[in-house]
């Protein structure tokens, strides 16, 4: 993979390639991966130009880490500038620690055939006390994206002010009706695999850590997506984790770029 530090509209940030593949990620703020592209197409992530915030934290738009279950600490601010290292063929950009000791950071390279890529999420607890939580890894597509999200659980989890009718459960896959509409819902997969697809190109995220429903600490899910008006968040959760002192946790997202045809909408 081949890394390039560059301008990307105001922000520092480092140009990630492989094959017909690039990848954005910012360095002025986050860790966040700000685009992703295949063949020189348009950026498949959503970009956010209305300064969405809660209080001082922002959403930017593309790809973010943060930790659950939903809380401050979610939300804690990640707008100051990252720390990036070039290791072993893989970019590693990470936040600044948090008062309590933890540290947020991506470490991204090259996909399996070089194929995309691969987005680790780590969390560090250089602090005093054990952390517990799940690591919660959110990409914002577009609300014009059309949802497939691999989806055989009975259970589904709908958060407040969602109209279950918006949601459909078709062929063990979760896809949304076109409309002006906000909800939530999560449920849980044995393998979460998400796919956005567009005209510009096609974003398959699957996530391969196991975990099981009793372990998860949002309602025993691990898959959760939410809509609104402009745009689209495909989320994946670790279980819940406890990390002492001096350890590190993990959680795995595969991301697949392609070409946009018709019959991705059935065979994804």
């Amino acid at each position: 993979m081949n890394f390039t530090f560059v301008k990307w509209n105001d922000w520092d940030a480092v140009k990630c390639s492989v094959n017909q593949y690039e990848l954005i990620a910012g360095t002025s703020a986050g860790p966040r991966i700000l685009s992703v592209s295949h063949g020189g197409n348009r950026n498949l992530l959503y970009e956010d130009f209305t300064n969405f915030r809660v209080d001082e934290w922002r959403i930017y738009g593309g790809h973010r880490f943060t930790v659950a279950p939903e809380s401050a600490d979610s939300y804690y601010p990640d707008n100051e500038p990252c720390d990036v290292k070039i290791i072993d063929s893989k970019l590693q950009v990470s936040a600044k620690q948090k008062p309590d000791g933890t540290r947020l950071s991506i470490v991204i390279g090259s996909g399996v055939g070089e194929e995309g890529f691969e987005i680790q999420h780590i969390l560090e607890n250089n602090g005093k006390e054990e952390w517990s939580g799940a690591l919660w890894a959110i990409t914002c597509v577009p609300r014009s994206a059309q949802l497939l999200a691999s989806c055989t659980a009975e259970d589904i989890h709908f958060w407040p002010g969602t109209d279950p009718a918006q949601w459909q459960q078709v062929n063990n896959r979760m896809t949304l009706k076109s409309g002006d509409f906000r909800g939530k819902a999560g449920w849980h997969s044995e393998h979460p695999l998400l796919t956005a697809v567009q005209q510009q190109g096609t974003l398959i995220i699957d996530s391969p850590g196991l975990s099981i429903p009793e372990a998860c600490v949002d309602y025993g899910c691990n898959t959760e997506v939410f809509v609104c008006t402009d745009f689209m968040e495909l989320e994946t959760l670790s279980e819940r984790i406890f990390v002492v002192p001096g350890e590190s946790a993990y959680h795995l997202q595969r991301w697949r770029l392609q070409a946009f045809t018709k019959k991705e909408l059935y065979n994804t």
